[in-house]
């Protein structure tokens, strides 16, 4: 996947962001299917989305290019 791409993100996947004071983890999970944007990639297998109005963090195995490219 590259930056910019369109993603699926299925119900049931963990997602993660540090809040504004570096201190703590927000952690959430998608109640129903949801679409985002792929940002780029983090360490252990994990990316940077933006999805839901904000960039978060998620597994790589848990999301989906919506298209494929030629």
């Amino acid at each position: 996947m590259r930056q910019g791409d369109l993603i699926y993100i299925p119900s049931n996947v963990d997602m993660w962001d540090i809040d504004d004071t570096g201190s703590g983890i927000r952690y959430f999970k998608t109640d129903k299917p949801i679409t985002g944007v792929f940002l780029g990639m983090e360490a252990f297998n994990t990316c940077r989305i933006f999805a839901r109005g904000q960039q978060t963090s998620v597994a790589l195995k848990c999301i989906y290019p919506m298209e494929d490219r030629c």
